[in-house]
């Protein structure tokens, strides 16, 4: 790499304060003899983060509002000349947010809107609170996922148990997983699903894309990477968004292995009971100019 830097030490350290650990900072603060000025600087740093969270959550929700009431009322949010040009209004937002935003979480900040339309929930939201564990916030990754459910009683049921048991969005998206697959599997015939070659193809054009964008940019070892320019930001320079941002790359990561996991989990119980016993059978069938037939099922 270029310029030496400490990217590996901060990958391993907790350079954002997560809901894995306890009560976040202000929770480790008694297992340490600190001076008074020295355990105010840390509160005031830990409150800082958490003003993050907020800040954050806060405008994902008014972004969703934007790109809705622009979609909705062009007249007062579009030029004269766009509106003539037929410019669509949420395009024009989505570009200038694309910064900051990934198409997919836009598209999550309207449904968070759609699900959550009034500023009063919002608020309802952030005071969620899980009594044992009191630094425990409702975050942006959280609420992607709450707006993913339609019926509105089942979302209530999952705010109140993700601040009743200090949920992190990874547990959450578990739950919803196992909802989601006790739906899916409630009766229906096994048989193989329409466009089973498309499925495998897009999966496979995902990850080749993440790991060519992950060999070549983010975690390039030829030059500088995402991560040591990070490192290498003066201090006074790393302000909030990007604390922000770097706090939910983190949480998404989390969330992200534990998927990677069950993709490989997955694999290879395919892999053991369907592949293999499919190259066995074939072994063992008549002569290769016999078409085989096959029952086999998950």
């Amino acid at each position: 790499m270029g310029r030496k830097s400490n990217a590996m030490s901060i990958m391993q350290a907790d350079f954002v304060p997560t809901q894995e650990n306890e009560d976040g900072i202000s929770g480790r603060l008694n297992e340490h003899s600190l001076t008074a000025e020295l355990r105010d600087v840390v509160t005031e740093i830990d409150q800082i983060f958490g003003d993050v969270q907020v800040a954050s959550l806060t405008a994902f929700w008014r972004v969703g509002k934007l790109i809705t009431d622009v979609k909705n009322d062009p007249e007062t949010y579009l030029t004269e000349e766009q509106r003539t040009a037929h410019v669509d209004g949420a395009s024009l937002i989505i570009s200038i947010f694309a910064p900051i935003y990934t198409a997919d979480q836009l598209r999550g900040a309207v449904n968070f809107y759609e699900r959550y339309p009034s500023e009063q929930e919002i608020t309802r939201l952030l005071s969620l609170r899980c009594p044992e564990r009191p630094r425990w916030r409702m975050t942006v990754s959280h609420v992607q996922l709450l707006a993913q459910i339609n019926d509105a009683d089942q979302r209530s049921t999952l705010e109140e148990k993700c601040a009743d048991e200090a949920l992190t969005a990874r547990n959450l998206a578990q739950e919803l997983q196992e909802i989601r697959g006790k739906r899916k599997n409630s009766g229906r015939k096994h048989q193989a699903p329409k466009g089973l070659k498309q499925q495998l193809l897009d999966l496979l054009n995902y990850q080749k894309r993440f790991i060519a964008r992950s060999e070549k940019l983010w975690l390039a070892e030829s030059e500088d990477n995402i991560y040591d320019d990070i490192a290498n930001t003066p201090p006074e320079k790393l302000d909030a968004v990007i604390v922000g941002l770097f706090a939910e790359m983190r949480q998404n990561f989390e969330t992200m292995s534990d998927m990677v996991a069950d993709h490989i989990a997955m694999c290879a119980k395919v892999n053991e009971e369907v592949i293999e016993k499919l190259d066995a059978e074939e072994d063992e069938s008549a002569p290769a100019a016999t078409k085989r037939k096959s029952d086999i099922t998950r």
